[in-house]
């Protein structure tokens, strides 16, 4: 087989001298052919590349040859899709590329906090967008760092402490500078002028000589396709100093004898865990992607009271101290993949004789995912098809064949295939750069969900229905966008009893109710109360401003004992085409001072629908309540059909009721939607609809 080593630039340019030797050494220990090329030697017409190979004779020579495409690239350095030239872009379609960019720190941050295990780690992060979210972070913690989303080996990282009321030391690597408050507001319009920052409160991790330091855990796939430690080092940067990265300057060291030395009571317990932790975060992180990373550069950081911090993870990691056990797994992995592609060789292939429904699913999906594509698989094969179940890294684009999985005896068993008649896309990651590929390929299917991926803005959504018709346009709770905090308090003072939350997700959390009383402002967090003043709402208001929030007029949706409830109104296509309310969910919240049904920290319950219109409205199902309710559905999913003019499948749209039986669309949901109860009466519409856009070739 042969591994191509790929970069925009030539890598023999690029990459250091002892990361070429090293790579290849490994490739004449693995008994693989290395070749070295950019962009300029492609011939894609005829599958060709001219390429840098070793000279076998003469150690540290190359010889320049035209050869077919190599089998698997290691594109060192990778790029995100979108930043690829053309022909990169095309080399990536005909060959599998090993390495693949992760999303920035905030992002990463972000979803490990949502870990049970591993969400302790997480320092508070937020965007650093202008001087309101530095002074908020300044204020409560005193000593900040502010860095880049996308940055690298310590790059455009500064420390900012408060020194006095109104005085500040702005560190960076080189420079150190007191300045004013007004001095603080230029420096840091200027630094984030360009680029994405974020702002953490200063995590102290110094020596007892102060110079800071961290762990970098290098972590790789290996020759097995699996996550195994390369490396684990401390960085010491320079006492007093800012980072401790070795482009700024920091030295390393044997990391267990320099735990040791500098933790003697609990020196084994860190020798330890820190491989473990290296590997849970890797696989935590790799579970954020359906295409599988191939190594992390892993951050982490022990404080002065021995609490451990994630810090980042970077592909790409620096490896000048140990390229070649880097080179032994990065061409191992390689070496895998090429193999795993002759699965399909070596798997009974799916025969021919039914539509074939390929759904694009999680590798990790939960409970109630796997509920509802088991159910579909039923629902196809009683509809005369067959279902199909396809992950990202299981499409071989060369072969123009996949590796699908088929419920057969109650599991899914694993088939060489064709491509799909129709795709069911449950994974709906369209528009992520990452999973162009998968996308392209499949373009010219039919395909149940066309909308690019994300949560779509709530003001947005409002937007839309505007011009709906009057019983939709009606049902739009007031809002206010959050752009001048003049006018959020004129609506608050409007409404005088609002809501503030995030304009997108959000999942129960960071939402504030706000009050307004006589001579104050109840404000509740969910969890607690605060009473602010004229002043203090202000200020909290405009610390709000720009960051994804909105004001709403509150809608007080509870039930008759006051427990917060919402209703999931899941709206479907049938196989003609037409909307129809698959089934309505209610959820209740246990609790009834929170406001909110889905808070993290609040049990919801489900109950049954016509139970639930019995108990609040004396009503039975097909009686008035029930009815405005399907009617508001579907007149509201026919409209965004409209407005968005695109094809999917189902939309979830929340709704509440207030005391007055007014009806109110909270938000509608067109990704990820769950079915935790209802798998079989989702899926009852899904399959059909799917089947009906199966075009037979004439």
């Amino acid at each position: 087989m042969s591994i191509g080593i790929y970069h925009a630039t030539h890598p023999l340019q690029l990459l250091p001298s002892a990361r070429i030797e090293a790579m290849v050494d490994a490739a004449v220990e693995l008994q693989v052919q290395i070749l070295f090329f950019d962009e300029k030697g492609l011939d894609l017409k005829n599958k060709q590349v001219t390429a840098s190979v070793p000279d076998p004779d003469q150690p540290g020579q190359w010889i320049i040859q035209t050869l077919p495409l190599p089998d698997i690239v290691i594109n060192e350095m990778g790029k995100l899709p979108k930043e690829r030239s053309s022909v990169e872009q095309k080399l990536n379609r005909m060959v599998t590329f090993t390495s693949h960019p992760i999303h920035g720190k905030l992002r990463i941050q972000q979803y490990l906090s949502q870990s049970e295990s591993l969400a302790q780690l997480v320092i508070p992060t937020q965007p650093c967008r202008n001087i309101h979210s530095l002074q908020d972070y300044l204020s409560h913690y005193r000593h900040v760092i502010v860095k880049p989303d996308r940055g690298r080996q310590g790059q455009g990282i500064v420390s900012i402490r408060m020194t006095g009321q109104e005085e500040f030391l702005w560190q960076t690597a080189t420079t150190e500078q007191i300045m004013t408050s007004a001095g603080l507001e230029k420096s840091l319009m200027a630094l984030i002028e360009h680029q994405d920052y974020l702002v953490q409160p200063y995590i102290h991790c110094q020596t007892t000589d102060h110079r800071p330091f961290d762990f970098r855990i290098h972590v790789q796939r290996n020759h097995q396709g699996t996550f195994q430690i390369t490396k684990i080092y401390p960085r010491i940067g320079e006492a007093h100093t800012v980072v401790s990265n070795y482009s700024q300057g920091g030295t390393t060291a044997l990391w267990t004898s320099w735990l040791q030395a500098q933790f003697p009571q609990t020196a084994d317990y860190w020798i330890d865990t820190l491989p473990e932790i290296g590997l849970q975060l890797a696989e935590y992180i790799d579970a954020m992607y359906d295409y599988p990373l191939d190594e992390l550069g892993i951050d982490v950081a022990i404080d002065h009271e021995e609490k451990l911090w994630f810090y980042e993870a970077n592909t790409a990691p620096q490896t000048r101290d140990h390229e070649y056990e880097r080179a032994m797994h990065t061409i191992g992995y390689a070496h895998y993949l090429n193999q795993r592609y002759h699965i399909l060789e070596q798997l009974p292939s799916l025969p021919d004789d039914q539509i074939m429904i390929g759904l694009l699913a999680e590798h990790h999906g939960n409970d109630s995912d796997e509920n509802f594509i088991e159910a579909c698989a039923a629902v196809a094969a009683v509809n005369g098809a067959r279902l199909v179940r396809i992950y990202a890294d299981d499409i071989f684009f060369r072969q123009q064949r996949l590796l699908g999985y088929v419920w057969e005896q109650g599991g899914f068993v694993p088939y060489a295939c064709r491509y799909p008649d129709v795709v069911f896309d449950r994974l709906k990651k369209r528009g992520i750069a990452a999973y162009s590929r998968m996308y392209d390929a499949l373009a010219s299917i039919p395909a149940t969900h066309e909308l690019k991926s994300g949560s779509m803005s709530k003001v947005h959504i409002y937007r839309l229905l505007a011009d709906a018709s009057e019983i939709v346009s009606a049902s739009v709770i007031p809002f206010h966008d959050m752009q001048q905090s003049d006018q959020v308090v004129e609506f608050m003072e409007q409404y005088e009893n609002t809501v503030l939350k995030p304009d997108t997700g959000s999942h129960g959390q960071n939402i504030f109710n706000i009050q307004q009383r006589e001579s104050d402002y109840e404000v509740y967090d969910q969890s607690y109360l605060h009473y602010l003043d004229a002043t203090q709402l202000d200020h909290f208001v405009r610390m709000s401003l720009g960051k994804g929030y909105i004001f709403q007029q509150f809608v007080d949706s509870s039930t008759t004992e006051g427990h917060p409830f919402h209703l999931r109104t899941h709206v479907m296509k049938v196989g003609e085409g037409q909307w129809k309310v698959a089934f309505v969910q209610p959820f209740v919240a246990v609790s009834t001072y929170r406001k909110v049904t889905n808070h993290a920290q609040t049990l919801r319950l489900s109950t049954k629908w016509d139970w639930f219109l019995n108990m609040e409205y004396g009503e039975a199902p097909g009686q008035q309540m029930d009815r405005r309710v399907r009617q508001l559905a579907i007149e509201t999913a026919t409209h965004l059909e409209k407005r968005l003019g695109r094809n999917f499948p189902e939309v979830a749209i929340d709704l509440g009721v207030d005391k007055q039986r007014n009806i109110w669309i909270f938000e509608a949901n067109f990704n990820r939607i769950g079915n935790s109860f209802h798998a079989f009466e989702a899926a009852k519409y899904a399959v059909p609809y799917a089947i009906s856009l199966y075009k037979p070739l004439s």
